[in-house]
């Protein structure tokens, strides 16, 4: 019910863009699944402001969108459909973190 925005800059390494999520008030820790596809999906259209930064592979479908904690791979299958851009198919890998660390004494 909130809106959330991404701020974007070309990707470092063999990520093809960088996000910041912002979510009220902080920026997200990740990002969330529709924030991945959302900013993927830009970056796979033409002529958008994430298309001319994002740094497309040549060889490989896959679209590594970068946040903090790591990165969204993302394969899309994009079409422009008379104007209007239409997203058939997207298939996600996600990094994996620490979600906890600790001693149990018996």
């Amino acid at each position: 019910t909130v809106p959330k925005m991404s701020l974007l800059s070309p990707g470092e390494g063999d990520l093809a863009i960088n996000t910041r999520t912002l979510i009220p008030r902080v920026v997200h820790e990740s990002i969330g699944v529709l924030g991945a596809v959302s900013v993927a999906t830009a970056a796979a259209v033409s002529n958008t402001v994430a298309s001319k930064m994002a740094r497309m592979s040549e060889q490989s479908s896959l679209i590594k969108v970068g946040h903090p904690a790591g990165f969204f791979g993302l394969d899309l299958e994009v079409e422009e459909i008379q104007g209007e851009v239409v997203v058939k198919k997207s298939t996600l890998v996600r990094t994996a973190r620490v979600l906890m660390r600790g001693e149990i004494y018996i």
